[in-house]
């Protein structure tokens, strides 16, 4: 998940925007400026008559066009390519995504007044193929500045939402001084792999931790992968002076791990946690008080 950076630059490269192009663009809408009045009316009745998004336009968000409809005026009738100008059409598609407007019924009021635009310029008789052209391009960029900005902000909704099951799924408990659990449910793959890890030797340096217990008897598959990720942590705690014990081992698991080939080494294992808490406590020399 890749963030896009909207700059003028990415644009001008993308629709091979010359200087040319914007002044055939800017000439045709000056000439156009003064009918703004009936470009809008066409535009309204756009949007009041969609069999699709019609539903999507309701009074608030017209009334939002409405109140934005002079500097947009100003935005679309300026052909400028620029800084400003691209931050403006960003900031505008992120203003209606938290109104709650479908981002295809953004893309296709845009689309729709584009189109309004075109024909204008062959109604009042301005059109010739060197400006069509020219919008075409010009106009493309609002487009794309639109699909970029909404990608963006999916991405960054999708990280977040990323970031945070990562941390709900490595919940790292501290249950005694000097021993922390991990209970690890569902599957193991690369990257929660590498998250448990990072945040398991984070805690680990943190609370200054002796015994680290690593349940498993909620991974749904135990492969030859997973084993070595388990592995993999026991050896990094190692290093920093913490042991680590395996628990949650079926005797599923533990044929699995046998017909695999996996070297546990000095991992310490345990069938039940009950058992695997008890060997923690012994090397904490913490005495267990029986229920």
């Amino acid at each position: 998940m890749s963030i896009v950076q909207i700059t003028p630059e990415r644009y001008r490269s993308i629709f091979l925007l010359q200087e040319e192009d914007l002044l055939i663009v800017r000439s045709a809408m000056k000439q156009i400026k003064q009918y703004k009045a009936p470009i809008f009316e066409d535009f309204h009745h756009w949007m009041a008559t969609q069999p699709e998004y019609g539903s999507a336009y309701t009074e608030e968000v017209v009334a939002v066009f409405d109140r934005q409809s002079e500097r947009f005026w100003e935005h679309i009738t300026s052909v400028e390519i620029c800084s400003s100008s691209i931050d403006y059409s960003s900031k505008l598609v992120l203003f209606f995504l938290q109104m709650g407007l479908p981002f295809e019924a953004y893309l296709s009021a845009v689309f729709a007044f584009n189109e309004i635009v075109e024909k204008a310029f062959v109604y009042y008789k301005i059109a010739s193929f060197e400006l069509m052209q020219a919008f075409k391009r010009t106009s493309s960029v609002g487009v794309f500045v639109a699909i970029d900005t909404f990608n963006n902000e999916m991405n960054k909704q999708l990280q977040e939402q990323n970031d945070m099951l990562s941390q709900l799924s490595t919940p790292v408990t501290p249950i005694w001084e000097g021993i922390l659990l991990l209970p690890v449910v569902g599957i193991v793959d690369s990257l929660r792999a590498q998250n448990i890890m990072s945040t398991v030797l984070h805690e680990v340096a943190q609370r200054q931790t002796k015994v680290f217990i690593l349940d498993i008897s909620g991974v749904a598959i135990v492969d030859t992968a997973v084993a070595n990720y388990f592995l993999k942590v026991s050896k990094a705690a190692a290093l920093m002076g913490c042991q680590t014990i395996l628990s949650g081992i079926s005797p599923a698991i533990a044929q699995t791990l046998v017909e695999l080939g996996v070297d546990t080494g000095k991992i310490s294992t345990r069938s039940h946690m009950q058992d695997a808490l008890e060997q923690a406590f012994k090397c904490t020399q913490l005495k267990v008080v029986p229920a």
